[in-house]
């Protein structure tokens, strides 16, 4: 039986480098890669993790023997989901990339894991089908994922024929596959595993057991109060904090744009002549245009000409503060709305209430206050689908008076007691 030292390739550079140099090359290409500040606060976990393990095996250096005992810590930390090693090789594949060698670990794709040749047929044949819909790309990963692991499932059980695969075979699937993904991965299954099942043409009782509904909560839609909104925008014209902050606050509070759409804008996106400022939108990939407020321009002129970096030939607006100049990763705008309500003596809290995507839910509760529709609230905002349009009624105090059921007088009495 091979040994798991058989499946580590480690370069002479790896050998070479200490570990502690290695995850300070890492650290930095993460940081390259513009994640968000939770996705880095994970990498920096798993760092820590690595480092723990080389004191642990009084260890500076990679090696076979070390790399060995380090997934099959990992492996015993979570013995049922196996997370804790494939996270560990995945980072030391990272490593490998951060000096520019090859991988440790090669990543064998799960498609290519399935032995039965007409399974693996279906499988090329769903992923040209869901290309044609016109699916975007992640939602085309997403799907071949979950169809995959049915295959495999399948495969590993020799049943290569559709006709005789059972509600039961369903079932035993989505048992063993929620073992290993957790409840939140689970919710996606039961839509895709259908939208599959229908297109390979499988029996309708198999069809039918995979409708059912994953279980789910749903947190209410939580916008930030008028009263910090408006000591926001008193902070904007008040003489404290920098342009850049400023402008990005500005943006904030009067389009509600998305932080990841704000730090992606550039130069050619703004239309001075027309007052309009046009992008791509990076959550849904739909084209927006916006109008260019007179307080948002005067803010991003101002920043431009008084703040920005010059001579950078950088094509983004809003760039960091120190060489070499950059654009923003979305967190700064987090950041940025945080350091902004302290300076108004509002004490950030992640209740929801306080950041950027609060703002966003205040503009729409205003607008709606105002009469605009639920669906041209969140259409203004940039909200396409009519599930996420569902979650701005909530914002409409009125109508949800109107729907509310009257206390009880035996409650009344009770409440005013």
């Amino acid at each position: 039986m091979p040994r798991l030292t058989d499946f580590i390739n480690l370069s002479n550079e790896l050998k070479r480098v200490p570990i502690s140099e290695l995850i300070v090359k890492a650290k930095s290409l993460v940081k390259a890669k513009r994640y968000s500040q939770s996705t880095i606060w994970h990498y920096n976990e798993r760092f820590n993790d690595l480092q723990h393990s080389s004191a642990l095996f009084n260890t500076e250096k990679l090696s076979e023997k070390f790399i060995a005992q380090y997934i099959e810590e990992g492996m015993q930390k979570s013995p049922k989901l196996a997370r804790s090693s494939v996270q560990r090789k995945a980072l030391l594949n990272l490593i490998a990339a951060a000096v520019n060698t090859t991988p440790v670990f090669t990543n064998e794709k799960d498609a290519d894991k399935i032995q039965i040749k007409s399974l693996r047929e279906n499988l090329n044949t769903y992923n040209q089908y869901l290309r044609e819909q016109e699916k975007r790309k992640e939602t085309i990963k997403s799907y071949l994922q979950v169809a995959t692991k049915f295959l495999l499932y399948l495969d590993k059980n020799k049943k290569s024929n559709f006709s005789k695969v059972t509600a039961i075979d369903i079932r035993e699937f989505i048992t063993d596959l929620g073992a290993k993904w957790s409840p939140r991965s689970m919710r996606i299954v039961p839509s895709q595993l259908k939208t599959y099942l229908k297109f390979a043409g499988f029996p309708v009782n198999a069809i039918l057991f995979s409708s059912f509904r994953a279980p789910r909560k749903s947190k209410p839609v939580r916008a930030m109060s008028f009263e910090n909104v408006e000591a926001l925008w008193k902070y904007i014209e008040g003489d404290d904090g920098d342009l850049r902050s400023k402008a990005i606050v500005t943006i904030l509070l009067a389009t509600g744009m998305r932080p990841v759409d704000i730090t992606e804008l550039k130069l050619d996106d703004i239309n001075w002549n027309n007052d309009n400022i046009g992008f791509i939108q990076s959550k849904t990939g739909e084209g927006m245009n916006i109008e260019l407020f007179p307080v948002m321009g005067s803010a991003i002129i101002r920043y431009m000409t008084e703040e920005r970096p010059k001579g950078t030939g950088a094509k983004f607006i809003f760039l960091t503060k120190k060489a070499p100049y950059r654009g923003l990763t979305p967190s700064v705008c987090n950041c940025i709305l945080k350091v902004a309500l302290e300076k108004i003596g509002v004490t950030f809290v992640a209740d929801g209430l306080h950041c950027p995507r609060a703002v966003r839910r205040s503009l729409v509760s205003r607008m709606i206050a105002k009469g605009v529709p639920v669906q041209n609230a969140a259409a203004a905002i940039g909200h396409v689908d009519e599930k996420s349009v569902d979650l701005y009624t909530e914002l409409d105090v009125k109508k949800m008076r109107s729907i509310c059921l009257p206390i009880p007088n035996p409650m009344k009495e009770w409440l005013s007691t």
